[in-house]
């Protein structure tokens, strides 16, 4: 939620200003984006397996994750306002080894959220507002659907185009990045000149990249995570399991190339920190830790952009 509406404005602000140019309207410097725009990003991740301890008992755990989205940005009648629509799809698959029978718990969960956004400026110095929001359904899908199943994700952030090379924002956030539900305060610094251009949407993901003709090469950190619902189906686990708590931070190199004018590719890894994978039970308290040890990377994209 937090990076895909950043990244809009970069695109969005300067759609306005032609359009505006256009119709003869005040005229203003036409910027270049700081930020690509992609209307479509599909992606494969898969966590290298690591070891696990619970009661004085070992055992292993892997990730694989596939995600899909779209957005599509609309200048409104307005000329100045920006509606952004868009859909995301994530499958986060957990598979488990070991001493542990964790077999009622090693499912597919999945996360299926609409996004929604408006981006419009605020007078002729730079400065934009972006409010958004993301209602989500994220569950392992064994029962039919019910509230449970529901979150409601929400953007407000400010941001200003300080000049050519960079801009920056403040807003809030409620989201479940962290992999629980909670309110974090934003920050985004965005920073290009020449070949070397610095990206930080805090507390989402921060890079450093440098250009070579069709490709660029960096440096990332990068926070994501989930809350699922969980339909405990089982009743001989003994274990009572409600929703699974489920976060990581990404640390390692960063590779991009283009493929053809409008398609690229990425390819990252590393070392995956502060793993977090924990069920926890009707009261919100920890149920069932499985939390891993640090464990190595791996991810493939392709970006199709605007």
């Amino acid at each position: 939620l937090i990076v895909t509406f950043l990244l809009v404005y970069g695109v969005t602000s300067v759609i306005a200003q032609e359009k505006e140019q256009e119709q003869g309207q005040e005229q203003q410097k036409r910027l270049k984006p700081l930020e690509e725009f992609a209307f479509a990003n599909v992606s494969y991740t898969n966590y290298g397996e690591s070891e696990f301890v619970k009661n004085n008992q070992s055992g292993k755990i892997s990730f694989s994750e596939v995600k899909v989205s779209l957005s599509f940005p609309k200048l409104l009648e307005n000329k100045k306002t920006v509606l952004i629509n868009g859909v995301e799809f994530t499958n986060l698959k957990p598979t488990f080894s070991g001493d542990i029978n964790a077999s009622s718990i090693s499912r597919d969960f999945y996360s299926i959220a609409y996004n929604l956004a408006m981006v419009n400026p605020l007078g002729t110095k730079g400065w934009s507002y972006t409010v958004g929001v993301k209602p989500t359904l994220a569950s392992d899908f064994e029962e039919k659907l019910s509230s449970e199943d529901f979150i409601l994700q929400l953007l407000g952030m400010f941001t200003k185009r300080a000049n050519e090379n960079f801009k920056y924002g403040f807003g809030i956030s409620y989201n479940t990045r962290f992999g629980k539900k909670q309110i974090m305060p934003l920050l985004q610094l965005v920073y290009k000149k020449n070949k070397w251009e610095t990206y930080a949407y805090l507390p989402a993901y921060v890079g450093q990249f440098y250009h070579f003709k069709t490709s660029k090469v960096g440096f990332s950190v990068s926070v994501n995570g989930n809350n699922y619902n969980f339909n405990n189906t089982v009743a001989t686990t003994g274990f009572d399991l409600d929703k699974l708590m489920y976060s990581r931070i990404n640390i390692g190199p960063e590779y991009e190339i283009k493929l053809m004018k409008k398609l690229k590719l990425n390819l990252s890894g590393g070392v995956a920190v502060a793993n977090k994978l924990d069920w926890l039970n009707g009261n919100g308290d920890s149920e069932l830790d499985l939390s891993p040890e640090n464990k190595v990377f791996f991810k493939i994209g392709l970006k199709f952009l605007k």
